[in-house]
């Protein structure tokens, strides 16, 4: 009796250890996705105050601006833009400077402008080159202010972070399998001689591997659960201590990442589990004394 509940424990034990290493493993690979996914939302930020300063002509009218405005409406790469009459600039500029410029100029030398912001689809040098001599064709334009230095530097920073961001994840995927298999398989190997067993008494190797196979993705559901948790705490932590943070990972972006992680531990562990129990299924009785 006491070796058959010392047997039921160490079964036990072991399925628990096999569930929280795995846990521990996706709940990695779920921080790498969950900084995966702030580092495009913080992208698609920058690059959506990306875009160009469009400078009318003198003799441009409000009915040219208004007319500038439906062009911007329903243009497909504008996210935003912001007009400013002549008498806007004026103002602005009286006030950067202090002092009421009408008493030293008696002409209103700005023209108006129109402040465009690209949605980050388009926020690429060429793109916004290509939209530059589009909007310069205009007859009310004077000239367009590209900003394409500052959108290199932006493009070839946010290159470099994803080329480092995809080593990292499929560094860590191959890494996760290798420890997921090894966990996996060292639960089924606590219940090897279970298998040669069910062998002698002649089940079918189907029939023997199906519960092994069950409990390894049951396994998965439950590791997936279990850092799924951990991250939803972390992400209402986050929304309390820093809500500028917040804002770069979404409730939606959880619950993405907590599916990926659910897929992820059921295939992982499925297959693992799969692997080892083939393993000793054509293992013969003097191999189940050997890891």
């Amino acid at each position: 009796m006491a070796h058959r509940r010392s047997a039921k424990i160490s079964t036990f034990g072991s399925q628990v250890t096999s569930i929280i290493s795995v846990a521990l493993v996706l709940l990695i690979i779920g921080l790498i996705a969950m900084g995966g996914m702030a580092a495009r939302n913080l992208t698609d930020d920058i690059r959506s105050n990306l875009g160009f300063t469009v400078r009318m002509n003198h003799e441009s009218t409000p009915d040219d601006a208004n007319a500038l405005k439906r062009v911007f409406n329903e243009a497909p790469y504008v996210s935003a833009y912001v007009y400013s009459s002549p008498e806007d600039i004026f103002a602005a500029e009286s006030e950067y400077l202090g002092e009421d410029l009408s008493a030293l100029i008696d002409e209103n030398p700005y023209a108006a402008e129109f402040d465009v912001r690209v949605k980050p689809d388009y926020a690429s040098t060429d793109s916004i080159n290509a939209i530059k001599l589009a909007v310069e064709a205009l007859p009310q334009v004077e000239e367009v202010i590209t900003e394409t230095s500052i959108i290199d530097s932006v493009n070839s920073a946010i290159s470099r972070v994803t080329v480092v961001l995809l080593a990292v994840a499929g560094a860590l995927m191959v890494i996760s399998f290798v420890l997921i298999n090894n966990t996996v398989s060292l639960s089924v190997y606590s219940r090897r001689f279970v298998i040669h067993t069910m062998k002698l008494v002649g089940a079918t190797r189907g029939f023997i591997r199906k519960p092994f196979v069950r409990a390894g993705a049951w396994a998965g559901v439950a590791s997936a659960v279990i850092a799924t948790a951990v991250l939803c705490a972390l992400l209402v932590y986050i929304a309390n201590a820093d809500p500028v943070l917040a804002r770069l990972l979404s409730w939606v972006d959880m619950a993405i990442v907590a599916l990926g992680l659910l897929a992820l531990g059921v295939l992982i562990c499925t297959l693992a589990s799969l692997l080892a129990t083939n393993r000793y299924l054509s293992a013969q009785y003097d191999d189940m004394f050997m890891k």
